[in-house]
């Protein structure tokens, strides 16, 4: 019997499903793209942004910067402690850490595309994991648009006041933590599909490596609790989620108490080492203009899909954006400057992730809809 002429070849590598699977060629050429494009977009960064004067390369390395930006010391300990076995500067180091967590998280994209079953093949999606790199540059190198007034009148005319390209400051624990964050919530779901003391014991093992770049991990625990809860029965979840609250304070309260002379002059929230920024944040929002802005480079509007087809959502992504997004994005714009974007970097990835799954919910859910064919006509 002939084969079809749309056939692939019988040489073409398939999957179970009979889905197209990449060569291994193919998978080195996408590896290679990977890192191609992690040295751009890190070059990219360096050369487009600068550290706050306060918390340079150098003071970093040193563990001289301002809190709590010194405690935030994953990487500045990793640099320090090849600076002790090798002469190579601060910025090639972080620019060489930065280039390693790029091509992560482009790894753990294509990771969140196969666990939550995006993508028709695996070509497809290596290519769409490639589209987190949109969202995450548009918060991390793309520079703040500051508009001095949204109307003004010259010569009797109204019109747009004038644009000013604003830079945003770089850190070097954003993209990492952006990166882990993503490697945690996989692991999550993974953790909901099967809850596993091995798959627990990786998921807290990435929780403390997580918690030494950043405090954050903290916004994870009320959607952990939430989303095992059912599966795990109380008992159960409230003894794993103690033990990350364990993980946690062991590790945070010891550089909290390391790090306190290392004052911030800028604090202003009662005694801790943060700022307080939201009365600016809202006056900056208050321009209708800088607003809609805001909103059109915010994760690239991929919020928009997840608002518009909700009902698509896949319920574990759904409780991680209600008990773990919207409370960090609300306490950044408290102690963050909005005009750096980069202050919502965590949740950038999950709301991509969101978006691209309601996305392929939906496309499936018409294609079912056009295979059933007309509905039978009634002859009532």
């Amino acid at each position: 019997m002939s084969s079809s002429p749309l056939s692939p070849p019988s040489s073409t590598p398939l999957s179970a499903t009979g889905a197209y699977r990449a060569s291994p060629a193919e998978r080195c050429a996408w590896w290679l793209a990977c890192l191609f494009l992690a040295v751009f977009l890190s070059c990219l960064r360096l050369t487009t942004t600068r550290p706050f004067r306060l918390t340079t390369f150098e003071q970093l390395v040193n563990f001289e910067a301002i809190e709590p930006f010194q405690h935030r010391v994953l990487l500045p300990a990793i640099a320090a402690g090849v600076q002790q076995f090798a002469p190579v500067g601060e910025t090639l180091l972080f620019g060489l850490l930065e280039i390693i967590a790029w091509v992560l998280l482009v790894g753990l994209a294509y990771r969140a595309l196969v666990i939550f079953e995006i993508g028709r093949s695996e070509p497809v999606r290596r290519l769409l994991a490639f589209t987190v790199l949109v969202p995450m540059l548009l918060h991390l190198v793309a520079p703040d648009l500051q508009m001095a007034a949204a109307f003004s009148a010259n010569h009797d005319l109204l019109d747009i006041g004038g644009w000013t390209p604003r830079p945003i400051f770089y850190y070097v624990y954003d993209l990492p933590a952006a990166m882990f964050t993503l490697a945690l919530v996989l692991l999550i779901a993974r953790l909901v599909e099967q809850p596993t003391r091995q798959r627990f014991a990786s998921y807290l093992a990435v929780f403390a490596l997580a918690t030494v770049n950043r405090e954050t991990t903290l916004f994870l625990l009320p959607a952990f609790v939430l989303l095992l809860w059912p599966v795990l029965g109380a008992r159960r979840c409230l003894l794993w989620a103690t033990l990350q609250a364990i993980v946690f304070l062991a590790i945070q309260l010891p550089l909290a108490e390391l790090f306190a002379g290392n004052v911030n002059p800028n604090a202003r929230l009662t005694h801790t080492p943060y700022e307080y920024h939201l009365g600016y944040n809202l006056e900056a929002l208050a321009n209708p203009l800088y607003a809609i802005t805001y909103l059109a480079r915010f994760s690239a509007a991929l919020y928009i899909p997840v608002l518009l087809w909700r009902r698509f959502l896949d319920r574990r992504l759904a409780g991680l954006l209600i008990a773990f997004a919207l409370p960090l994005a609300a306490v950044a714009i408290v102690v963050g400057r909005m005009v750096e974007q980069r202050i919502f970097i965590e949740i950038v990835p999950l709301i991509w992730l969101a978006a691209l799954q309601v996305i392929a919910a939906r496309t499936a859910g018409l294609g079912n809809d056009r295979s059933a064919g007309p509905a039978p006509r009634s002859d009532l």
